[in-house]
């Protein structure tokens, strides 16, 4: 796989083959690697050091000499055609490595040229679509177009006297007016409301065998209402994490922290209560390291992540 240029990226094409291929014999596991070379780190692995290196690493991958072609064949791993046209070309590339992709600032990119479309995202869709060999669709119907406008945005299908006020609407300005309309509704903050309540764990009830009613309901309210508001993401993040710690915190802030209750109860008889604590922590470090930092942190709980860039130390560190 290649972007519209043609070229490979690390974090995108080379890394999941690594990772799945690769990294067993030559990752972070100090146990398990061999021939003292680590390829999930830029500053050492085989393409930091001569041509050379890099001339035996494509041969290695594209060998069928079983004593020296890479994954060897007793590790249980078999590079596919593309794969290894994929890790050929990256290497002729020169072999750079990426951050973590959530650590990657966005970069603005060059606006495609392109005759079709009202406005640059439309140029990049059009860029990709002669790529494949495709060809725009027709412009969709007003009715058709409000249809998908108010699916996007609060999830619901347009009402009768919305359809109307669009259709007599004959101004150039009607599809922003309609958007403008639909972003003012109190349904827009539920509908956006919707993806960050199921990333945050946010449940009515204990979710375990009792399953009691959990009155959590506040805080969704609260998350709603952010979006209704238009708050400052930095800010509606730093009241769920810390609201109460603020100086002078309101009621809305110190609301805005049960975030770090959205884990489920355990109220069986028998149950430790010091075991279920550690739990409810557990479930909170992973599920800020999921929707604040775009991380998968459960790994480290038990071992240093052999993927993200995170160790068992300060998986306990953040669960402190």
């Amino acid at each position: 796989m290649s972007d519209l240029f043609g070229d490979v990226r690390f974090n995108r094409d080379v890394l999941p083959i690594l990772a799945s291929k690769c990294f067993e014999c030559h990752g972070a596991d100090s146990a398990s690697k061999k021939a003292d070379l680590r390829l999930d780190m830029p500053d050492n692995h085989a393409l930091s050091r001569k041509l050379a290196q890099r001339t035996l690493l494509i041969g290695r991958i594209d060998s069928t000499d079983p004593t020296i072609m890479m994954p060897p064949p007793d590790s249980g791993h078999v590079l596919t055609y593309a794969e290894r046209q994929t890790l050929t070309r990256w290497v002729r590339q020169g072999g750079s490595y990426e951050k973590h992709w959530s650590f990657i600032p966005p970069a603005k990119s060059t606006i495609p040229r392109s005759h079709w479309g009202v406005n640059p995202i439309d140029r990049f869709a059009h860029q990709a679509m002669k790529m494949h060999r495709l060809s725009p669709n027709p412009p969709a119907t007003k009715e058709k177009l409000l249809r998908r406008l108010c699916f996007d945005i609060v999830g619901l299908p347009p009402t009768l006297q919305q359809l109307d006020a669009f259709l007599l609407d004959t101004s150039p300005n009607a599809t922003e007016t309609a958007i403008d309309n639909l972003l003012n509704s109190s349904a827009y903050g539920e509908r956006m409301a919707s993806w960050w309540l199921d990333g945050a764990h946010y449940g009515d009830s204990h979710g375990y065998d009792n399953d009691l009613e959990n009155s959590q309901w506040p805080w969704r309210d609260y998350v709603i209402e952010a979006f209704n508001q238009n708050t400052p993401y930095d800010q509606f993040l730093t009241e769920q994490l810390a609201g109460d710690l603020l100086p002078n915190p309101t009621p809305r802030q110190i609301l805005a922290t049960a975030f770090n209750r959205n884990h489920r109860i355990q109220t069986e008889d028998g149950a430790i209560d010091e075991e279920w604590r550690t739990e409810y922590v557990v479930d909170r470090v992973e599920t800020m390291g999921t929707v604040f930092m775009g991380l998968s942190l459960g790994c480290a709980r038990c071992h240093d992540h052999k993927f993200d860039p995170l160790s068992q130390g300060q998986f306990y560190s953040l669960f402190a």
